[in-house]
């Protein structure tokens, strides 16, 4: 697997994909909570749902369609009910929500929250 080299130019084709992928999964509101929600365990719709406060129905299942055509999740059938999906992380999905975490752990060490130092337990 090729890596990420700084020195490429700006404007070649993978590095405008890799730029865009970002920018769909980070900029998309409810994206990485979406993620977070299915990693956890939370399988279902009505699962994710609940993990999400203040998403509605149609957006989840807006975000559920964009997540699964990008490869991050896969809709597959349920164990128990074949009528019913359930909804996983690729492997794909797996590493970006593994990215996301990182993120997460830059923002704990560097971001203030309003009146208190960066780093410190809320």
């Amino acid at each position: 697997m090729a890596e990420f080299d700084s020195t490429r130019a700006l404007d070649e084709p993978q590095l405008a994909l890799g730029l865009r992928l970002m920018e769909s999964i980070i900029g998309g509101r409810w994206n990485p909570m979406i993620l977070f929600a299915i990693e956890q365990g939370a399988s279902r719709f009505t699962d994710i749902r609940n993990h999400i406060v203040h998403i509605s129905d149609t957006e989840l299942q807006r975000k559920l369609a964009s997540l699964t055509q990008s490869r991050l999740v896969e809709k597959v059938t349920a164990q128990e009910d074949a009528r019913r999906g359930e909804y996983a992380l690729t492997r794909f999905g797996g590493d970006i929500t593994h990215i996301l975490h990182h993120i997460l752990d830059i923002s704990y060490k560097h971001l203030e929250l309003e009146g208190q130092a960066a780093g410190e337990p809320t």
